[in-house]
């Protein structure tokens, strides 16, 4: 009996590890990695690193190509490389933390840019509001004797008298030949402002031959409406742009009737 027990227990023993080796959860031990040999290949799929970011572009080439940044040399990154550090002419070093700029010191032969603004006109004598509509020239009240004394010594061509159909010329006439200059004497009146007097009247101040010149009148309501007219239709400006101009070398009245002339020669302009 004891033999026959033993061999039923053994029996049973075997088919319990017969079965656990079937079962779905037993998995087998994996084998050993191969010894690493230079011939081998590396499994497809394992990434070997991230991609290289593609160029950034800086431009278009006049011929459509793209102008990309410059890349690293191979095998070793910009930061790598020593910095090359210019030095200054006046034997300084660019860059130097301790390095301190002279001030520079205009001479003679220094380069000088050109301004190419008009310059101020200079403060007459004996012309009360004088100044400079543009290059060469200039407005202004009555001049006195002293007055045109100035422009003759400043060089001046020519004086306009922009005058009422009552006011008289004749001693500014023989005071401004006098001095050798040119005198022009414009009657203005609403009867008088067309667009042929108007038309006169731009081709003598944008005469670069008759510069530098000196137009004034006696009546602020006269030299407003002659300015406002010039520059409506010689710089085109607008209504706007216009009075407000005009009112720095006269009066502007727009109820009056020489403005409102001056008004239809615009409105009558083909």
């Amino acid at each position: 009996m004891p033999s026959r027990a033993l061999f039923v227990t053994l029996a049973l023993g075997s088919m319990l590890v017969a079965g656990c080796q079937n079962h779905p959860w037993h998995r087998p031990a994996p084998r050993p990695c191969p010894p690493p040999s230079g011939t081998a290949i590396p499994p497809a799929g394992i990434p070997e690193g991230p991609p290289p970011l593609p160029p950034t572009p800086r431009g278009v080439a006049p011929d459509g190509s793209e102008i990309l940044l410059p890349q690293s040399p191979p095998g070793r990154g910009r930061s790598e490389y020593p910095r090359i550090v210019p030095a200054d002419p006046r034997g300084a070093i660019l860059g130097d933390p301790n390095y301190v700029e002279r001030p520079k010191v205009v001479g003679p032969d220094s380069p000088i840019v050109e301004d190419r603004r008009p310059a101020a006109p200079e403060v007459p004598t004996g012309i009360s509001d004088f100044a400079l509509v543009k290059d060469g020239v200039t407005a202004g009240q009555r001049p006195t004797l002293d007055g045109l004394d100035w422009l003759k010594s400043k060089g001046y061509k020519t004086v306009v008298y922009l005058r009422g159909p009552k006011d008289d010329d004749i001693t500014d006439r023989r005071q401004v030949e006098r001095r050798d200059m040119k005198f022009v004497s414009l009657v203005v009146s609403a009867e008088t402002l067309t667009q042929t007097w108007i038309d006169e009247f731009n081709q003598l101040v944008g005469d670069t031959g008759s510069r530098p010149i000196l137009l004034y009148a006696t009546d602020p309501p006269v030299a407003g409406a002659v300015w406002y007219l010039h520059f409506r239709t010689a710089e085109f400006l607008t209504h706007d742009e216009a009075r407000v101009r005009a009112g720095r070398y006269g009066k502007i009245d727009e109820t009056s009737d020489l403005f409102q002339a001056a008004v239809k020669v615009l409105t009558n302009k083909p």
